[in-house]
């Protein structure tokens, strides 16, 4: 490879990473997008929309999509947390995880992404801090992007049967695209990414599938098998 293509490299893995989210909103139903503006933030969450918003941390501004999930905080942390859960099923990009450090209050995971048939795939080392049951804050290490950073705040809902989950983002790519593109872009992939945890709870505590058997230790507890008042019971499979 020449040095002027390896100079343009990144770029063109940047842009690739862009398309990837734009292309989000063409797949993914967003319920926030249609939602009926009388209604409160907590009804809108109760009828399962994802609520954007943006929240300012100094200079740097963040993109946070908020969810309601029929689960405890000790029932989606497991999963959550786990970025096998992810891979393929989650956010079906993620082609391979490699744990670099793996800890219980921290990992650092080398990550693959595929970018589909006619894109580079795009790679990055990511350092993730956990508060068990409450919050993950994450920090690009290396990559193909400048900077991204961002965290997974939990809450518990309705006496602690449901979580309200909040997931924040930041990204720069490491040239020039407008903030506003950029947080436009990460406003249709953050509803994409909680949608899909949401349908992989569903699937582990309604439909009885099987946890991912691989795990970090960040993600190893008990996984507790009740359900919320008015839903069946059934036993999963769990992390002791």
């Amino acid at each position: 490879m020449n040095s002027t293509a390896k100079r343009h490299l990144p770029l063109n893995k940047g842009l690739a990473l862009l398309s990837v989210l734009f292309t989000f909103s063409t797949s993914v139903p967003i319920g926030a997008a249609n939602a009926d503006k009388a209604l409160t933030e907590a009804e809108r969450l109760g009828k399962g929309e994802v609520i954007v918003g943006l929240r300012s941390v100094g200079d740097t501004k963040y993109v946070t999509g908020t969810i309601l999930l029929d689960h405890s905080p000790e029932q989606v942390w497991p999963i959550m947390v786990n970025p096998y859960e992810f891979q393929g099923k989650i956010s079906p990009r993620m082609k391979t995880v490699e744990v670099v450090l793996d800890k219980s209050d921290q990992s650092i995971l080398r990550v693959t992404l595929d970018m589909g048939f006619l894109l580079p795939n795009f790679t990055y080392t990511v350092d993730s801090k956990y508060l068990h049951n409450e919050r993950i804050d994450f920090k690009r290490l290396s990559g193909t992007l400048r900077d991204f950073s961002g965290s997974w705040e939990m809450k518990p809902a309705d006496n602690g049967t449901k979580t309200a989950l909040t997931y924040s983002m930041f990204i720069d790519p490491g040239f020039f695209v407008p903030q506003w593109i950029m947080r436009e872009g990460v406003k249709v992939e953050l509803p994409s990414t909680l949608t899909g945890l949401r349908k992989r709870l569903e699937n582990v505590y309604d439909h009885q599938k099987a946890l991912e058997p691989k795990s970090i230790l960040a993600a190893r507890g008990t996984l507790s098998a009740s359900k919320p008042a008015g839903t069946s019971s059934g036993g999963v499979a769990v992390w002791q």
